[in-house]
């Protein structure tokens, strides 16, 4: 197996963990009677536009691993935007450790919220504040792991429009998050504030979490 190939592979391994980690913990919260997939019905059009636009961009990540992995022929991208930029070794190994490290985080990150993991935002059943275990690092885990593993793909195919992809993922989601804080503000008070204060949105640096 050409080195190529190797990571063409493990693109879509690390797709299947993914949905490994997903599927099944989705179906045993829905079986217990929680909803993890909502919707903001006080959502503003442009709010469900970046919801749209991230789920475009997840679901054209997800297909050029299955499409790279099996040499499909039928590409969802314009040829002339799928051009390769680099093809360092260095590069991928690189990527393949993001797209690793992200799977933990959002392993990490699925597993700390337990019953309060959602998709999208709940505002009638949302759960407790998750502040321990990987919250005590990132206060969006899940969100962190798909920008490394977006980010990761990039780095190991360097192809121009999966940076594209990883560029406005990592917009689209950045704004989602901003949304979720508002509504945390809102819900826990002075208790998110003192989280926010301790932990950084994306990752908090040892040196600042021995300082607070």
């Amino acid at each position: 197996m050409s080195i190529d190939r190797f990571f063409n592979w493990f693109g879509f391994v690390a797709l299947l963990c993914l949905a490994f980690l997903a599927v099944p913990r989705a179906l045993r919260l829905y079986a217990r009677g929680i909803r993890v997939l909502v919707i903001d019905r006080q959502r503003t059009f442009r709010q469900i536009l970046e919801d749209l636009t991230a789920m475009a961009c997840l679901l054209l990540w997800a297909y050029e691993l299955v499409a790279c992995a099996w040499s499909l022929n039928f590409r969802l991208i314009p040829q002339g935007v799928a051009v390769a930029v680099f093809d360092v070794s260095a590069l991928k190994i690189v990527g393949a450790l993001l797209v690793t490290g992200g799977l933990a985080v959002y392993g990490l990150g699925t597993r700390g919220l337990g019953e309060s993991w959602r998709l999208g935002i709940d505002r009638n059943t949302p759960g407790s504040l998750q502040t321990s275990g990987i919250f005590a690092w990132t206060r969006n885990p899940i969100y962190l792991g798909f920008d490394l593993m977006v980010s990761g793909t990039f780095l190991i195919q360097g192809r121009l429009h999966l940076l594209l992809i990883a560029l406005i993922f990592a917009v689209v989601l950045h704004q989602q998050i901003r949304r979720e804080e508002r509504f945390l503000i809102e819900r826990y008070g002075d208790a998110f504030d003192r989280y926010c204060a301790r932990v950084g949105r994306y990752i908090t640096w040892p040196l600042a979490r021995k300082q607070a």
